[in-house]
């Protein structure tokens, strides 16, 4: 085992799931697959279920095509040992997604399993 994977798997899952969302939040969609998720992660969304680094890279342009340029909100973060839990909502000029969850589970400092739960719609009055 290399010294950066005894830092990895050493870190908490609250580590991991901090450092996911601001990597997200900065828009470094890659660093945060090659630093937070396994290279077997399993992926279920309501648009399907995606496996490995590829999976995720093919999810992440469909949720870019539903919200480009959207501004997203986090606002309920739960830990609770290897599990978190993430609710979001999301708006552009177009669409919203007034509720988002997303599930992980996060072992060895690595996102293992995510569910990722939204509807795109028009937005409210």
């Amino acid at each position: 085992m290399t010294i950066l994977q005894r830092v990895q798997s050493s870190r908490s899952t609250q580590e991991v799931f901090e450092d996911h969302l601001r990597k997200r939040d900065e828009g470094d969609f890659e660093g945060d697959l090659n630093q937070n998720y396994a290279p077997d992660v399993v992926l279920l969304t309501c648009t399907g279920i995606f496996r490995g680094h590829a999976g995720l890279r093919e999810s992440h342009e469909v949720l870019m095509e539903s919200l480009p340029d959207a501004k997203i909100e986090c606002f309920n973060k739960l830990v609770n040992g290897e599990f978190a839990f993430l609710e979001w909502h999301a708006k552009t000029d177009s669409v919203e997604v007034r509720e988002g969850a997303d599930s992980f589970v996060i072992r060895d400092g690595k996102i293992c399993f995510q569910s990722i739960h939204y509807k795109v719609q028009s937005p409210s009055m």
